[in-house]
């Protein structure tokens, strides 16, 4: 009963077509500075121009031919999926840092791809049955058609869409296509292609039947709406929230809509985690915090909150997917982009190759920062964490312009105008545009004001806008912009005391979470695990597997009222309070590895308060970012 009103519910609601959506632009068009360059050159120095030394398969031919299958590890589109995560990546970081051979290195696959469809039309590897890997390798392709609209590449995505059937799409995480046949229908026009994606995600279930289902074959409408805790896979999760949100685009159906955003804010409620993701090793775990998350999630949730915001035009979700990468995603993998982690959790003490504590994969290496990791797909999609965030800071739809996520850059509107974003933020406050242009123009400049910024202050050449900066919005500031204009944003960050599920304080300010950088020793981790299956870097005395044990204390807990100080220091901005050391020892494994415990119960100082600073958490790598709590105690 429940599925057949549902069904027409959706068949009633109106097809309108629903607001124009904020797009990106090309990735020529946006030159990052200041930290963010920096951050995307030392990318470039490590993992992503070095696929080397991430093993196989990244030391192939890529996309670019037939990539061999090695050994029996994994299913067999793995290759091709991970792969497609690394050349996304590839060529968004080297259209932001013209960078020539590493376009030409992902073109080089892009263009292979279309020069060897199957006979239907339909791109990849004849032998991969699975059509997931394209739907991935499909971003590849949009990031080299936003930068140059090219015939060839719409053309060969027009037939790939077209030739499969909705049998093809319905299966497993096949459906995903459905992302880039509505991209393609937008671009084409072809409506036949917004009916065929409709239909194949209205009917999954029916389509797939009534017998037992994949685990990537079970987000369906039917699943998301249930009243069940959801039970899933956290990637495919991730890959699924998009196609809802998509759909309520390219149909106007709101009922889309309400699908899309209820089922996101089910998902944080019964799972969010205090650095902004959700737990999911492998599968959604609730919210206690000991539970990790892959580090693909970061990277995949980050790319469905930019389709959220492109299209819903709200901030809160720009707002969550600067927590995302500022704290989760930066988080689990190293400064000098070197090593990374598969699993990675907000307390964690012991980063080894036995540390993990998670029951996925207990007490193996993929909570260690290594550039090679048992399963590929994280070491794969690392590359695509900064330049979608870069890629999503810019957006425009006509003659309104979208500074949707900020960091110190360029963007060049069109031959005339360009707006010079001068900004430390995330770790300032203040975010200044000025401009440059030959001649004066008229604009839409829309600027988000995150929600969690009261009394933000906006002043154009120095005099300050009267009307509301409401927390949550983008401000309009239309108006003829000149050469030399100087608009100046002010974003006032409050410390914000947290209490995680369960128990336990944490601190936020601004997008970022702070967390005590516990001192480590770093030693490089020569082992040959069975579980790697012979995967290691080509050179591990550049690129080496890392071993990261504790060097000091890190068994401190806060008083319930601590009250940080803000420091702006010259190594950054930082927290400073008083902690107290408590008993508190490391768990251990069946065969005595060490692991991270979780927060001990009713904990009672066991000497005098120590002051301790605490530092963004995506600047950490072993990290105590909740804290256990002393309550109606009498403390030295």
């Amino acid at each position: 009963m429940k599925s057949r009103v549902l069904t027409i519910v959706l068949l009633c609601v109106s097809s309108l077509m629903s607001a124009q959506a904020w797009e990106e632009v090309g990735l020529r068009d946006i030159q990052p500075e200041g930290w963010l360059k920096e951050y995307l050159q030392s990318q470039k120095d490590g993992l992503t121009g070095h696929p080397e030394a991430l093993s196989y398969p990244y030391n192939t031919c890529l996309w670019d031919g037939e990539i061999p299958r090695m050994g029996t590890h994994g299913r067999i589109w793995w290759r091709y999926e991970q792969t497609a995560y690394y050349t996304d990546g590839l060529i968004r970081l080297g259209y932001l840092l013209d960078d020539k051979d590493m376009i030409e290195k992902a073109e080089r696959g892009i263009k292979y791809t279309i020069d060897h469809p199957q006979p239907s039309g339909i791109l990849g590897n004849p032998d991969i049955k699975n059509h997931w890997p394209m739907a991935v390798f499909f971003r590849a392709m949009k990031a080299a058609y936003d930068v140059e609209p090219s015939k060839e590449i719409l053309d060969a995505l027009h037939k790939n869409f077209k030739a499969l059937s909705t049998r093809d799409l319905a299966g497993r995480r096949n459906i995903v296509n459905i992302e880039g046949m509505l991209w393609t229908a937008k671009k084409t026009g072809d409506r036949s292609l917004v009916a065929k994606a409709d239909s194949v995600y209205r009917y999954r279930k029916q389509i797939l039947g009534d017998g037992k289902q994949h685990r990537d074959s079970r987000v369906t409408i039917e699943f998301l709406s249930d009243d069940k805790p959801y039970e899933m896979h956290g990637v495919t999760m991730c890959e699924m929230l998009k196609l809802p949100v998509m759909l309520y685009e390219a149909t106007g159906n709101p009922y889309y809509k309400h699908l899309a955003v209820s089922s996101l804010d089910r998902l944080y409620h019964e799972c969010g985690l205090p650095d902004g993701l959700f737990t999911s090793a492998e599968w959604l775990k609730g919210r206690g915090i000991m539970h990790s998350h892959e580090t693909c999630d970061a990277i995949d949730m980050c790319w469905t909150l930019g389709y959220f915001l492109e299209i819903l035009q709200e901030a809160r979700y720009a707002d969550m997917m600067e927590k995302i990468v500022f704290n989760a995603g930066m988080g689990s993998i190293a400064n000098d982009f070197k090593s990374l982690q598969y699993y990675s959790s907000v307390n964690q003490f012991i980063c080894t190759g036995t540390s993990n504590h998670n029951k996925d994969n207990y007490c193996s290496t993929w909570m260690a920062y290594r550039p090679t990791h048992q399963t590929e797909c994280c070491a794969g999609q690392i590359h695509r964490l900064m330049p979608n965030y870069a890629a999503r800071m810019w957006l425009r739809s006509g003659d309104r312009v979208v500074a949707a996520l900020y960091g110190p850059s360029v963007f060049r509107y069109d031959d005339n105008l360009t707006f010079i974003e001068d900004t430390s933020y995330p770790y300032d406050e203040t975010v200044t545009f000025r401009v440059e242009a030959k001649l004066a123009k008229k604009i839409s400049l829309c600027l988000r004001i995150p929600l969690w910024c009261d009394n933000a202050v906006l002043t154009v050449n120095g005099k300050r806008v009267k009307e509301e900066l409401k927390a949550g919005t983008f401000f309009n500031l239309e108006r003829t912009f000149r050469n030399g204009d100087r608009i100046v944003l002010y974003l006032p960050m409050q410390i914000v005391p947290r209490i995680a599920h369960g128990g336990g304080l944490w601190f936020e300010r601004g997008p970022l979470v702070y967390a005590y950088d516990i001192p480590s020793k770093w030693e490089k981790d020569t082992v040959r695990y069975a579980n790697m299956n012979g995967k290691y870097p080509e050179d591990d005395e550049a690129f080496p597997c890392w071993s990261i044990t504790p060097d000091g204390p890190w068994n401190y807990a806060l008083k319930a009222d601590a009250c940080p100080e803000f420091v702006n220091t010259a190594d950054g901005p930082r927290l400073k309070v008083q902690a107290y050391p408590v008993e508190w020892e490391f768990d251990k494994g069946p065969e005595g590895e060490i692991l991270t415990p979780g927060l001990p119960v009713a904990p009672s100082a066991q000497g005098p308060s120590e002051n301790i600073e605490l530092v963004p958490y995506g600047l950490t790598h072993l990290r105590l970012t909740v804290f256990p709590v002393l309550y109606d105690q009498d403390v030295m």
